[in-house]
Parts: C-alpha cells; sequence; structure tokens
C-alpha cells in the first residue's frame, strides 16, 4: 500500500473515531447544566403588602400597599460542580418600579445537572433537602407531569403539563403548579409577628375590601392578644422550551395569609403579601435567543457533526480501499503481458 492510501485510511479511522467521540462524549458533556451558569430573569406584576411604616405611625387606613407596581428579579448561580452534582444559589429581590427593596430570599439547592431533580446535599454547602424540580425543568423536557418542590409550603407538589405553545418562534411545553398549605419558608416565617393586639388585628381588617373583611363579630371574639399562623399559596405557570428545557415566561401568584382560630374554626384575618407576576418581555425574548442558539449546538454535537465527520471518514476511506484496489489491478496486468528480451537477429559471419 502506497503512502498516500496510509494517509487516506489513516485520515479515516481518525474522523470515524471523532464522530463517535463527538457524539458520545462531547454531546454528553456540553448537554449538562455548566459550571459557570449565572442568570437572572425577570417578572413584572403588582403587589399588594403591608405598609411597614404606617403601621408602626398607628396610621391603618394607609396598612396596604395595594396594587403596587413590583419588579421581580430571580437570579440563579451555580456556586459548585462535581460529577452531576450542581450546588445552585436561588435568589428572589422583589422591589418598586422605583427600585425600592421591598422582599429578598435566598435558598441554596443540589441538584441533578441533566434533569434537574434533586440530589443528595454535599457535605458543607449550604444547600437545603428538597424533592423534585425548584430551579428549572428538566434538559429534555417530556409532554408529561413531574414534581416541583414549593419553597413557601417546603413540599413537592405536581407540576402538571397543561398543553403546547408558541413563544417567540420557539416551541413551548406549558406547565402548571399549585400549591396550598402551612407557610414553612423560614426566611418569610421568622419575620411575621406570632401574635398581635386585636386593636391592630380590626384596624389591618378596616383597611381591607369590605367583601375581604372577617366578620365583625368574629374580630369582637378574639382575645386580646391574637396568636397568628399563616398559610402560603402559591400558582405557577412555566413556558418551558421543549428542545432544551429552558425557561421562556413564567408567571407567579403568590399570597401569604394571616389567620388565627376562632369560635368556629379557622379565620383569615388579613393578606400578608399578594404578589402577581409575569415575565417581562426583554426577559422572554433573551431566553427564546438563548434556547435557539443552545438548540443549534447541541445539534451540532450529537447530529450534525458526528453524522459529518463519519461520512467523511467513510469518503476516505472509500477513496483509500479503491486506490489501493486500483495499485493491485495494474501490477497484475502487468506480469499478464510481460515478454522475453528481444534477440537481435544474428549475421552469418563470412569463412
Amino acid at each position: 500500500m502506497r503512502k498516500s492510501s496510509w494517509i487516506l485510511t489513516g485520515s479515516a479511522v481518525v474522523l470515524v473515531t471523532a464522530s463517535a467521540l463527538t457524539r458520545f462524549s462531547l454531546h454528553p458533556a456540553l448537554h449538562q447544566v455548566p459550571d459557570d451558569t449565572r442568570t437572572t430573569f425577570r417578572f413584572e406584576g403588582s403587589a399588594t403588602l403591608l405598609n411597614p411604616a404606617a403601621l408602626e405611625a398607628g396610621d391603618f387606613s394607609k396598612a396596604f400597599l395595594a396594587d403596587l407596581p413590583v419588579v421581580l428579579d430571580r437570579s440563579v448561580e451555580v456556586r459548585d460542580t462535581s460529577g452531576r452534582t450542581a450546588v445552585v444559589s436561588d435568589g428572589v429581590v422583589l422591589r418598586g418600579r422605583d427600585g425600592t427593596e421591598l422582599n429578598s430570599s435566598e435558598d441554596v439547592w443540589a441538584v441533578d445537572r441533566r434533569d434537574l431533580t434533586e440530589r443528595p446535599v454535599p457535605a458543607g454547602s449550604g444547600a437545603e433537602e428538597h424533592e423534585g424540580l425548584v430551579i428549572s425543568w428538566p434538559l429534555e423536557p417530556e409532554r408529561r407531569d413531574y414534581r416541583f418542590w414549593d419553597t413557601g409550603t417546603r413540599k413537592a407538589v405536581p407540576a402538571r403539563y397543561d398543553r403546547t405553545e408558541s413563544v417567540s418562534g420557539r416551541e413551548a411545553y406549558v406547565y402548571v403548579v399549585e400549591a396550598d398549605g402551612a407557610l414553612a419558608d423560614p426566611s418569610t416565617a421568622k419575620a411575621l409577628p406570632p401574635a398581635l393586639p386585636r386593636q391592630v388585628v380590626a384596624g389591618l381588617a378596616a383597611a381591607l375590601p369590605t367583601d375581604r373583611r372577617p366578620d365583625a363579630a368574629v374580630l369582637a371574639a378574639l382575645p386580646e392578644t391574637v396568636p397568628l399562623t399563616y398559610t402560603s399559596t402559591t400558582e405557577r405557570r412555566a413556558w418551558v422550551d421543549a428542545d432544551t428545557g429552558l425557561s421562556l415566561d413564567g408567571a407567579l401568584h403568590q399570597t401569604v395569609l394571616a389567620r388565627t382560630t376562632g369560635g368556629n374554626g379557622p379565620v383569615t384575618l388579613f393578606p400578608v403579601t399578594d404578589v402577581s407576576v409575569r415575565g417581562a418581555e426583554a426577559s422572554v425574548e433573551k431566553q427564546a435567543d438563548e434556547a435557539a442558539t443552545t438548540a443549534r449546538l447541541l445539534w451540532l454535537v450529537s447530529t450534525g457533526g458526528p453524522i459529518g465527520l463519519l461520512v467523511l471518514g467513510l469518503l476516505l476511506g472509500f477513496l483509500a480501499l479503491r486506490g489501493a484496489r486500483r495499485r493491485t489491478g495494474d501490477g497484475d496486468g502487468d506480469r499478464r503481458t510481460g515478454t522475453a528480451p528481444s534477440a537481435e537477429p544474428q549475421t552469418p559471419q563470412p569463412r
């Protein structure tokens, strides 16, 4: 075999090997949560909150900041990775449209880098135990229900697949998450009073719209110091890119209510927070662009690249084999048509 055939054959082997490595090594390495992930998604909407300044001044007529325009920024950052586990910081900041911070919280989770479900908490990471999805959706989402961790009640609830829609030109699966129960979020619960004077409770109730006020007789029957409990109700909707699992859009309605126990059972007194937001247009467009870029990259390393390398490798292998056969055939033809050296006629010599 000539040198050119060796080169073609070697190149073919390299390309076929590169095809396999791209599909089975490079693709899995890329198709997971990167260790440098840092994203922020912005929501916009309105909120009804207690007004601390008015409460401190005893002005119950202004006890609530009702329908306040707000922005909510959710930031997700990978702090550390080890194998399939990523330790992720999940921060939420609620601000008024003027930039004033109204509320904030931060959780740390240990999640699987591919399906985003819970992973064993690494020692010293500060991550919290949880079940199911919590920060996002699997990188290969399906049209089915999942389990989702509700941070308000600290329990896993169904994330129900609802329908498929188009978001900024991307196919998206829509999931609905609903949770209701006792408030268990420590960062929120520790900031709320375990009890209030009946006079304060009555003043807060009087500041509510008429159709949302507790019954006056029930309020009058409460003790001088009213023990309080709190409930959290959350409804989420997520529009998830069908190809990459990136969240394209989202809607959140979360309410925390103060309650107590009356003579005939639980009594809802007043809202502590009532936040209703939807993904900001700029964030939705940014997520759609990132999903399109990610989808192209994943296709290149999972399908386009491996197939291209494989086809090119097979073509070079075919050319090498064809060249080798041609040279073998030429050699056989020379041997079949070969003749003995010609003899010059001899002239008789005179005697």
